[in-house]
């Protein structure tokens, strides 16, 4: 018995003295991240999916303006590249009547760019924009619409789309 836990105790010692054998993996990860060009709408700081609605009784023959940021209308940039942002409209305000398109006009787009009156061909309103703080990434866009004199009651409406394109394409 005595030879018995001598035994166990030399090999306990033993175990205890050799250092456990062990292994080492080196794994190399690579990761590939394309070239990605995203804006969002943002409308009273939400998102807006595909539309939102200027709500407001605007009298004809008087001019009435929204101003972007926070409590309007605000463009986000999620691009990892620089991008030139355009916009235009579908065509003129549809209702009633019809309103022309140039007496919607937008404006600032974070650049101070002036009041322009909107058009149903792509314009430039922002160059080489480039994000690289998330506070960079949303600008305000101004809307103004003139209602002419004597323009019909109702509902008037109109699409207006924005497009990103990596700068210089």
């Amino acid at each position: 018995m005595l030879k018995t836990a001598g035994m166990v105790t030399a090999v306990i010692l033993l175990l205890l003295l050799k250092p456990a054998a062990g292994a080492t993996a080196v794994q190399e990860v690579t990761v590939t991240v394309p070239e990605s060009v995203e804006i969002m709408v943002l409308w009273q700081g939400r998102e807006t999916g595909n539309s939102f609605t200027l709500t407001a009784t605007v009298e004809p023959g008087k001019e009435y303006y929204w101003p972007g940021g926070p409590q309007g209308l605000q463009i986000k940039d999620l691009s990892n590249v620089p991008i030139d942002l355009y916009i235009r409209a579908e065509g003129d305000l549809q209702g009633p009547e019809t309103i022309p398109i140039q007496n919607l006009k937008y404006a600032n787009y974070g650049i101070g760019l002036p009041e322009t009156p909107l058009t149903t061909t792509y314009t430039p309103v922002r160059k080489n924009w480039m994000v690289k703080l998330e506070d960079e990434s949303l600008i305000p866009v101004d809307l103004h619409l003139t209602v002419p004199p004597a323009t019909a009651a109702g509902v008037y409406s109109v699409n207006i789309y924005h497009i990103a394109v990596p700068h210089g394409e």
